[in-house]
């Protein structure tokens, strides 16, 4: 056994979640952090929504406003014909605005495959430059605390990636924004490398180059350099068009090793590298081929179809561990993997 989904798949589903507002609609809930406190498994999913669309020549998209203090949610509305909705998960007017908002919800289980999540956020928008919401939560248990890692959008700014910490899963600090935009895919080592955290990001620039994988560190966790390209795409291969991480990184004998996403611009797949214990900017091993291909109907048809996004990571055992993953961006689904069996497709 390498990696077998569990037959209880997808795990939580937009029928699972109440809309944050009455009468929208929840499109998915997805790309989520794992963790396990007082005898139970949590995930913290990304669930999307968005006012229903009731008039076939209107469309709708939700947006924070912050300019009163206080945020309040408005909903633009443009003629269909006169805005470009070529891609569904946005609207092109005069600058594109993302069709959904996303929050943050917790959801617990006693086994890590029958879930029960909240009807409310537990994380929104808190800043001007979330105005789309906040969205992919990586979450690890670090220095006594709990970190939580988003991304954060707004059709303005971009994309951002914040940091905020809980103790008890109740309360929660903002702690700081650590990247400027657009970066996003950041998920921390389980510990200091040569006495500084290190951390997975990738930079997405708009005119050049392609969306590689990079490395950062920090002594404290909010202050990040010494970035450090690691792996870049490889056109022509499963992973061409776009990479990067998805949970922490195991550590292996070997070497870390981390699973990761890749995109050849048709479909998202889930692939293995392996990086050197003192020097994680050395990689010793990638996949050749995807692990994990959208073959399921709740991994081919969503909100975007053929989708396979690592996210969340459990430890079962040193061998065996539990994946969480997102499906076709519209379900929370769940595998089981082998450390030693992806380490021998490597090696």
């Amino acid at each position: 056994m390498i990696i077998e989904r569990f037959p209880e798949n997808p795990l939580i589903g937009p029928e699972d979640v109440v809309p944050s507002v009455e009468g929208w609609e929840v499109l998915g809930a997805y790309n989520c952090g794992a963790f396990e406190y007082e005898g139970r498994i949590g995930l913290l999913v990304r669930v999307i929504e968005r006012p229903r669309q009731t008039d076939p020549k209107i469309v709708s998209a939700p947006l924070m406003d912050f300019s009163a203090g206080e945020p309040r949610m408005l909903v633009n509305k443009w003629r269909r014909d006169e805005v470009d909705l070529s891609d569904p998960r946005f609207v092109k007017a005069d600058i594109i605005y993302d069709a959904i908002t996303s929050n943050l919800r917790l959801a617990w289980s006693h086994d890590g495959k029958a879930f029960e999540i909240s009807d409310t956020p537990t994380l929104e928008a808190t800043h001007q430059y979330e105005r789309n919401g906040i969205h992919d939560p990586r979450v690890q248990f670090i220095d006594g605390r709990w970190t939580i890692i988003y991304s954060g959008g707004d059709p303005e700014w971009g994309v951002t990636i914040s940091l905020v910490t809980t103790k008890d899963w109740n309360t929660f600090q903002y702690e700081a924004v650590l990247y400027t935009p657009d970066n996003k895919d950041v998920a921390i080592f389980p510990e200091k490398i040569g006495g500084s955290y290190c951390c997975f990001n990738r930079p997405s620039g708009v005119y050049f180059g392609y969306k590689n994988m990079w490395l950062g560190f920090s002594s404290d966790l909010v202050h990040w350099g010494e970035f450090t390209p690691l792996a870049l795409c490889r056109p022509g291969m499963w992973d061409g068009e776009r990479i990067g991480c998805g949970p922490e990184p195991i550590k292996t004998d070997e070497g870390w090793l981390e699973l990761y996403h890749g995109s050849d611009g048709h479909k998202y797949c889930l692939g293995a590298m392996l990086l050197d214990l003192k020097d994680p900017s050395k990689v010793i091993a990638r996949s050749e081929e995807p692990l994990l291909a959208p073959e399921m109907d709740y991994e081919k048809y969503g909100y975007y179809n053929n989708v396979i996004f690592p996210h969340g990571l459990l430890k079962r055992t040193d061998d065996i561990y539990w994946l969480y993953y997102g499906g076709a961006d519209r379900y929370t689904c769940g595998c089981e993997l082998s450390v030693s069996g992806v380490l021998s497709t490597l090696l």
